[in-house]
């Protein structure tokens, strides 16, 4: 025997009982993590999953368990729409081919295993319903979850995918809905991508995707010029001017024909539909402009006592036809946008006029007030002064 030999059966030895070791650590961080799972609450067991043949597999074969066998796995069960109906008449039963037609599934199915299966998103053995707070896919989580494997440099160079997604979105507007303001119907990972049929919409395929949420910008925009001109250059409609991940917040700057404004980046004065932009612009800014105006002057009525209804009631019509203006933009003419525009500043200028109406008569309140005050103090004086020569009277 060589020294090489002696050294390898040494090593073997001692690595022996360490893979024991490690083994039975993880076989019992599975059964603890089981008995919350989703399965076990079922009646499942851990048979029910570790089989091969109809045989119990071992340690040593579960550790070998391929990665292309678990989706199939899976689906024994929820593909079978008799067995599923036990527990749930409702659930799905395509998932698995929903997943065979994603980037995921396609990539494994080629021998590919480095994409993502069943257990990457929703766990093995402690896994809980998807409406559970708990779950890797629901709404608060599933952002994480993705980036577990979109965020990792060295897996997406080996696809040619950028690591940016997560960061991107993070810092939309749909991220701030979602985490910020715990609005859990706000669009994360799965809401425009799907979730096990997982794939990035196309060119065409992206204003049906935003159209599920915003369904009167769709409605608009199909309608409009821009929709043909889009189509004829190939180009992905909405992410033309929101992006994709990184998605800004409705705003007045995203239109001109200065940047930042997204209008720029194509249009300048001299091209077609400068003026129309121009005009959108200048008829927003002035729409905020009386509204933020109308606003600071009925609060002051307000603060100081003053009943103001009608006032707010015209600014919160002025406010919903700002929202409306916004929303005509993506008709890309200005009939419509201007009427909805216009009824905004009216209703601002109206809201401005009865909180300085208000105003005007705290005023001549505190006038009214300041008048009987000196009319009381008068006579009080007067009153003192009768009674004081009164006494004098009387004395003498």
């Amino acid at each position: 025997m060589t020294m090489w030999t002696f050294l390898f059966v040494v090593a073997l030895t001692l690595a022996g009982p360490v893979t024991a070791v490690r083994a039975q650590d993880a076989r019992a961080q599975a059964e603890a993590a089981f008995q919350g799972d989703v399965h076990a609450t079922s009646g499942l067991q851990c048979a029910s999953c570790h089989t091969t043949a109809g045989a119990r597999r071992d340690a040593a074969a579960d550790a070998a368990l391929p990665r292309t066998a678990i989706a199939p796995m899976c689906s024994r069960c929820h593909s079978d729409a008799a067995y599923m109906r036990q527990f749930d008449p409702q659930v799905r039963i395509d998932q698995f081919s929903q997943y065979l037609t994603s980037a995921h599934g396609q990539a494994m199915a080629a021998g590919e295993t480095r994409v993502a299966t069943c257990s990457d998103c929703h766990g093995a053995h402690g896994v809980v319903r998807v409406r559970d707070t708990r779950s890797p896919v629901a709404p608060l989580n599933a952002a994480r979850t993705c980036a577990r494997c979109h965020a990792d440099t060295t897996l997406m160079q080996a696809f040619g995918h950028t690591t940016t997604p997560l960061g991107d979105w993070s810092s939309g507007v749909h991220a701030t809905a979602l985490l910020k303001r715990g609005d859990t119907s706000a669009p994360t990972c799965h809401t425009c991508h799907g979730s096990h049929g997982a794939t990035p919409p196309g060119v065409t395929e992206v204003a049906n995707v935003c159209a599920q949420c915003h369904v009167r910008e769709a409605d608009l925009f199909r309608a409009s010029p821009k929709k043909v001109i889009f189509d004829a250059m190939g180009q992905a409609e909405c992410l033309v001017c929101h992006d994709n991940h990184a998605i800004l917040p409705p705003g007045d700057a995203l239109i001109g024909l200065a940047e930042p404004a997204v209008c720029a980046t194509c249009h300048d004065a001299s091209m077609n539909g400068a003026t129309t932009i121009t005009t959108m612009r200048d008829t927003l800014d002035r729409l905020s402009t009386t509204l933020s105006s109308a606003r600071a002057v009925v609060d002051q009525a307000e603060h100081a006592g003053m009943l103001v209804d009608d006032a707010r009631m015209a600014l919160q019509t002025a406010r919903e036809q700002q929202i409306q203006s916004r929303v005509l933009v993506h008709t890309f003419a200005l009939e419509s946008f201007a009427e909805a525009a216009t009824q905004g500043i009216d209703a601002a200028e109206n809201g401005q006029k009865e909180g300085e109406r208000a105003l005007e008569e705290l005023q001549f309140r505190r006038q009214g007030l300041a008048v009987a005050t000196l009319l009381i103090l008068g006579f009080l004086l007067t009153l003192g002064w009768k009674i004081r020569q009164l006494g004098q009277n009387s004395s003498s």
